[in-house]
C-alpha cells in the first residue's frame, strides 16, 4: 500500500508551486524603457564647446501612459566651472514640445509631451544643443585641449517600476540609466585621436590609430620676438590643430551612456584579446610620451583583467575597450561603457592594479545597469570585491579599491569604533564624504566576501555566473541580487543579507 501524503507534505509542494509561479511572474512582468540614440557632433577646441543634434526613439514598454519625460541636462551642473548646455529646441514626433524647470536642480528639466504616449508606443524626440565644456572638473570637462566628454547630452531619466528617477548631478554618487543603442559621429580637426564608448566604424582611423604607437610628443618651448624688440616665452603644450577636419563614426548596443576622450598627444597601442570562445575584442590603450615607461605592460594588464572579469563573472558583451592615461591627479572617476581613463600618479597605485581596478568599475554598473545613485553598494562594493579577488592584489599589500591604502581596514575600524560608521545600503548622497569610500570601497567588499564564505567559493561563483546572466542591460534591486543568490544556492541567505543595514564591522 503506498503511503498517505501528509498535510505537512502537501503544504510544503503548494509552498513550492506557488513560489516558482511568483517567481515566473515576476520575471513575466519586468519591463524597462528603452531609448536609442542618434547623436551628430562637433568640437570647436578655440572655445572648447560642443554642437550637436540628437534623436531619441524612445520606447514605453511600461504599462502606464506617459504624459512627460523627465530630461537630464548634466552640463548645466557646473556653472561655477562655466559649463553649460543651451540652444535647446526639443520637438516630439516634429511637434514642439515645451520644457519645465525641476523646482530644485538646474540640471533637469521636464519634457511635456504633446500628445500621451500609451504603452508599447514610441515616440521620436530631437533637439539640436551647444555644450559650454568646463574646466575639468568630476571627470568632466577639458584641460587646454585634452578633452574628457561625458554626461554630455540630453538624456531621459529612467523610469522604472518604482517610477521616474530624475537625479541631480553629484559629485558622490554614480547615474542609473536605461540601456539603448548609439550611433554617435564625432567631427573634430583631423590630428585629434579619440577613445570612446562603441566600436569605430571608420577603417582607415583604425589603420592610422595603429600608426600612433611610435608618436611621439613633448612640450615645447621657445622665444618669440615681440613688437619692442623683447622676447615671451612660448609654451606649446600640444601639437597645432589641424585646419581640416574628420569625422569618426561609433556604434554600440547595448550601452547606458556615450562616452569619449580627445586628445592630439596621444600614443596607441592595440591588440586584440579572446577571453571566451568566439569573443574577440579590442582592446586599446591611449597615452602620452611623458608616461611611456608606466604604460609598457598597459595592453597586457587590459587583457589580463578582461579574462579575470569574464572568468568570474561572464564574458562582456562589448566588442572593444579603451584604457585611457588620464590627467595627472584627474578628480573624479572616468568609468563609462567600454571606456575608462586611469590616472597612474596617485600614490601608492601601480598601472596594472589602476587598470584592473578601471575595468572593473567599468564593467559592473555598465552591463548590470543597477541603479548606482540609490544602491551604490551593487556598484562599488562588488567592483572593490572583484579587485581585491584578481591574482595577487593580496600578496602586493596595494589596493585597487580607489586608492585607499593598505590601512583601509584599520581606518574603517577607527571610525566604527567612534560608532561614525554607516550601513552599506545606504544612498550615494547620504554617506559622509568619508564613509562614501569606506563604507562602499571596503565594507561593502567585504560583505561580498563574507557571503562567499557562507556559500563557499565554488556556489558562490555559480550565483554570481546565474546574477550575471540573468540581469545583463537590466535594472537589477537588492532583493533581485537576493533571489538569485538564494534560488541559485538553495540556501537561506537573510541573516546575510541583514547586515547590510547593520553598522559595524562583519
Amino acid at each position: 500500500l503506498k503511503k498517505p501524503v501528509t498535510v505537512v507534505k502537501k503544504l510544503l509542494l503548494l509552498l513550492i508551486i506557488n513560489g516558482f509561479i511568483a517567481t515566473g511572474s515576476a520575471q513575466e512582468s519586468y519591463w524597462q524603457q528603452q531609448a536609442d540614440y542618434t547623436i551628430r557632433v562637433s568640437l570647436n577646441d578655440n572655445d572648447h564647446t560642443l554642437d550637436g543634434f540628437i534623436k531619441i526613439l524612445y520606447r514605453n514598454h511600461s504599462p502606464d501612459t506617459l504624459h512627460y519625460i523627465w530630461f537630464h541636462l548634466w552640463p548645466n551642473a557646473f556653472p561655477e566651472q562655466k559649463g553649460y548646455i543651451n540652444q535647446l529646441d526639443f520637438r516630439v514626433d516634429e511637434v514642439r514640445a515645451e520644457l519645465e524647470d525641476h523646482p530644485a536642480h538646474i540640471g533637469i528639466v521636464k519634457l511635456l509631451l504633446p500628445s500621451a504616449l500609451p504603452p508599447g508606443q514610441q515616440v521620436t524626440i530631437t533637439t539640436p544643443f551647444h555644450v559650454n565644456l568646463p574646466r575639468l572638473f568630476s571627470g568632466t570637462g577639458h584641460i587646454d585641449q585634452s578633452y574628457y566628454v561625458s554626461q554630455w547630452y540630453p538624456k531621459p531619466a529612467v523610469y522604472d517600476s518604482r517610477g521616474w528617477h530624475p537625479m541631480p548631478y553629484l559629485q558622490q554618487g554614480a547615474s542609473y540609466s536605461d540601456p539603448g543603442s548609439f550611433d554617435v559621429t564625432i567631427t573634430l580637426p583631423r590630428n585629434y585621436v579619440v577613445a570612446a564608448t562603441g566600436e569605430l566604424q571608420n577603417e582607415n582611423e583604425k589603420e592610422w590609430l595603429k600608426s600612433r604607437s611610435s608618436f611621439s610628443w613633448k612640450e615645447r618651448r621657445y622665444r618669440k620676438k615681440i613688437r619692442n624688440g623683447s622676447y615671451k616665452i612660448i609654451r606649446e603644450r600640444f601639437p597645432p590643430s589641424d585646419s581640416t577636419t574628420k569625422t569618426l563614426h561609433y556604434t554600440q548596443n547595448n550601452a547606458q551612456d556615450f562616452a569619449w576622450i580627445a586628445d592630439k598627444r596621444f600614443i596607441v597601442n592595440h591588440d586584440t584579446c579572446a577571453p571566451a570562445p568566439g569573443k574577440v575584442i579590442d582592446i586599446y590603450a591611449f597615452h602620452t610620451t611623458a608616461a611611456q615607461k608606466q604604460w609598457d605592460n598597459s595592453i597586457a594588464y587590459a587583457k589580463n583583467a578582461v579574462r579575470y572579469y569574464t572568468d568570474a563573472t561572464g564574458a562582456t558583451p562589448f566588442t572593444a575597450l579603451s584604457i585611457v592615461e588620464g590627467a595627472k591627479d584627474m578628480p573624479g572617476e572616468y568609468e563609462y561603457p567600454a571606456i575608462a581613463a586611469i590616472s597612474t600618479s596617485k600614490k601608492g597605485q601601480s598601472t596594472e592594479n589602476s587598470i584592473v581596478r578601471a575595468v572593473g568599475h567599468s564593467w559592473f554598473p555598465n552591463i548590470l545597469s543597477t541603479n548606482a545613485r540609490t544602491y551604490p553598494w551593487m556598484d562599488k562594493g562588488m567592483a572593490a570585491f572583484f579587485a581585491k579577488r584578481y591574482p595577487g592584489e593580496e600578496a602586493k599589500g596595494t589596493s585597487t579599491q580607489h586608492n585607499l591604502p593598505a590601512f583601509k581596514k584599520i581606518a574603517f575600524e577607527s571610525v566604527a569604533a567612534v560608532k561614525k560608521d554607516q550601513p552599506v545600503n545606504l544612498p550615494a548622497p547620504q554617506f559622509s564624504a568619508a564613509n562614501y569610500y569606506l563604507s562602499l570601497y571596503y565594507k561593502a567588499g567585504e560583505w561580498m566576501q563574507l557571503l562567499e564564505t557562507f556559500l563557499g567559493k565554488e556556489l558562490f561563483d555559480s550565483c554570481i555566473h546565474a546574477y550575471y546572466s540573468r540581469w545583463q542591460f537590466k535594472h537589477p534591486y537588492p532583493e533581485d541580487f537576493k533571489q538569485v543568490i538564494t534560488s541559485v544556492s538553495g540556501k537561506n541567505t537573510h541573516s546575510i543579507f541583514h547586515l547590510l543595514e547593520a553598522k559595524g564591522s562583519f
